[in-house]
């Protein structure tokens, strides 16, 4: 009988034998080319990347990029988890594209690094891998945290929350990355200090309603704050020019549910943020699938909180 090389290899073998999901597709490359009446058909100094099932473009690059296929970016990631000092046991996944395989998420969570929460809930380190054909991450591996009770995925603000980031080249290095990604524990104990520190900071509706305006950048409302044309959240709603789902969502949420449960404090307001980065319906895309909305969210959160934070 042959004994596993790694102390995860057990583990992570259950993954790989589940597949690639919506990733198990190949891709191909080529050139482009353009042509001009006087001198033909000429080769461009950029290449197409394209999915070899559909022939959908997924990017267009230099030709010095190196494109990374999903399956290749699954396998990397979970090779560097294998190899890895992290408890892997319970260990899930699950794995979304979006923008027709353009982007594909990894997201893992690891029940045997589980914390209590400042609430009483317990929350589980979550790692998510992300990769790009259109520009918009290169190969990365960032940490969170999965809350049970509500299944919020608590976005970690400040520090370095990117456990592991690499260019798109030919070898990503499996080793680098798995003696760095043991550096998650340290941002999710950190990240349970702050939210313990959170709790002891007060928060007034308005405070709270603020906050979202400045998280969610709506420049009408901020106008009217500014200029004094309402008084109270209701108000500035009401003189908003058109309404924001977003930020409908995010307030009726701090009301009616995480100020009740939690207090009026910023950990009420930081899951009210979560609870919207990661349940709020999207408007529909046929394009932008609910994990690139997720992703865009998680990433306006942590820009606010870390602004907020070095305030």
């Amino acid at each position: 009988m042959l004994t596993p090389m790694f102390k995860n290899t057990t583990d992570i073998q259950a993954l790989r034998e589940e597949g690639y999901g919506s990733a198990s597709f190949d891709i191909r490359e080529r050139v482009l080319d353009y042509y001009t009446p006087e001198h033909g058909t000429l080769h461009s100094s950029k290449k197409v990347i394209f999915r070899d099932d559909t022939g959908t473009e997924l990017g267009v690059h230099g030709l010095d990029y190196h494109a990374v296929p999903p399956k290749k970016m699954i396998d990397t990631t979970r090779a560097i988890i294998e190899r890895s000092n992290l408890d892997t046991t319970g260990i899930e996944e699950t794995i979304r594209t979006s923008h027709d395989g353009a982007r594909t998420f990894v997201q893992y969570r690891l029940p045997a690094h589980s914390y209590m929460t400042p609430d009483g809930d317990t929350a589980s380190l979550g790692l998510l891998a992300v990769s790009s054909f259109d520009g918009t991450w290169p190969f990365m591996i960032s940490a969170a945290a999965v809350q049970a009770a509500c299944t919020n995925l608590q976005v970690f603000v400040g520090g370095e929350v990117a456990v592991f980031k690499s260019k798109h080249t030919k070898n990503l290095d499996i080793h680098i990355g798995s003696r760095v990604i043991v550096k998650a524990l340290d941002v999710f104990e950190n990240q349970r200090e702050l939210w313990s520190k959170w709790t002891k900071q007060s928060m007034t509706d308005f405070m709270a309603f603020d906050g979202i305006v400045e998280a969610l950048d709506i420049k009408s409302a901020k106008k009217i704050i500014a200029d004094s044309y309402a008084t109270s959240p209701t108000e500035v709603m009401e003189a908003m020019p058109r309404r924001n789902p977003d930020l409908e969502y995010i307030y009726s949420k701090w009301l009616s549910v995480y100020k009740q449960r939690l207090g009026e404090n910023r950990w009420a307001f930081y899951n009210a943020m979560t609870d919207w980065s990661t349940h709020a319906p999207q408007r529909k895309s046929k394009t932008h699938s609910m994990a690139s909305v997720q992703s865009s969210r998680q990433a306006k959160v942590a820009s606010h909180f870390t602004r907020w934070q070095a305030a």
